[in-house]
């Protein structure tokens, strides 16, 4: 059973911060090219498919010209996915196509979860890019204040690598979540709204960051990229204008879950 919390706006802040310190220069690794700004949030440029170009970011976002590198380019009409649970229910994710190339490779995106404490990357674009690393606490089931979005989440907790764990703030919603296997990174998650959290046995957590967890929807991304980059029949459903991100429940999965606590902050998208 999922609990039902009331969600409140957070304060507008900056994009990801580690501690108290904001990263905002090139950290040297591949992710950093990838992230760009989108309805005053953050979105991820996923490649080039067969001459299409596709942009992965936060359902509660929305689709929009996508600005990457310096340059903007304009969504295409008409072109965006949404991404489904199992139940039925929508994610928080959102996919589209946009026009022009910005000439990067493809993407790799999770097809497995990373393992629980797993180092990642966290990039947003909160009023200015940034990032932060982490480590992975654990995955959870998460509904989204306010929308009728949620699914599976990974989280990450401010109390994190010392407490310098890097935690998400206002405007980084829709940004990326990577790590690095072998020196090849992969998306492995959307950032999608933060909130105060405590496990199953009341233990309060502290803040924490999740992230919508890639690996649950790669398929449905696949699929959806390669029902267009490989021209046959398909229907577009388009996302239209959403409220900012929260989380309104949390439930835990597996033997490292979390669960709701007495309060849970949105991003100010």
């Amino acid at each position: 059973m999922i609990l039902g919390l009331l969600a409140f706006f957070a304060p507008s802040a900056r994009a990801v911060i580690s501690g108290s310190t904001y990263n905002y220069s090139d950290p040297g690794s591949a992710p950093w090219n990838y992230v760009g700004s989108l309805n005053g949030a953050s979105g991820v440029y996923l490649g080039d498919y067969n001459n299409t170009n596709w942009v992965l970011t936060a359902a509660h976002v929305g689709w929009g010209n996508f600005t990457l590198g310096g340059a903007t380019y304009d969504a295409i009409g008409n072109s965006a996915f949404s991404l489904y649970n199992s139940d039925g229910s929508l994610s928080d994710l959102s996919l589209f196509q946009i026009s022009g190339a910005p000439g990067l490779a493809n993407l790799a995106i999770a097809s497995s979860e990373p393992a629980g404490g797993s180092t990642v990357q966290m990039i947003g674009f909160g009023g200015g890019k940034s990032w932060g690393t982490n480590t992975i606490y654990g995955y959870t089931n998460y509904t989204l204040g306010g929308t009728p979005y949620g699914g599976i989440g990974i989280v990450t907790l401010a109390s994190g690598e010392g407490g310098n764990g890097a935690q998400g703030v206002g405007g980084d919603s829709g940004g990326g979540m990577f790590y690095e296997d072998s020196g090849n990174w992969t998306l492995a998650g959307t950032l999608s709204g933060a909130g105060n959290l405590t496990d199953g046995n009341g233990t309060n957590l502290g803040q924490a960051t999740v992230a919508v967890d890639l690996a649950a929807y790669s398929s449905q991304i696949t699929t959806d990229i390669d029902s267009v980059a490989i021209p046959e029949p398909s229907t577009y459903a388009m996302i239209l204008g959403v409220a900012a991100l929260g989380f309104a429940a949390i439930r835990g999965r597996g033997d490292r879950g979390v669960s709701a606590g007495a309060s849970i902050e949105r991003f100010n998208t």
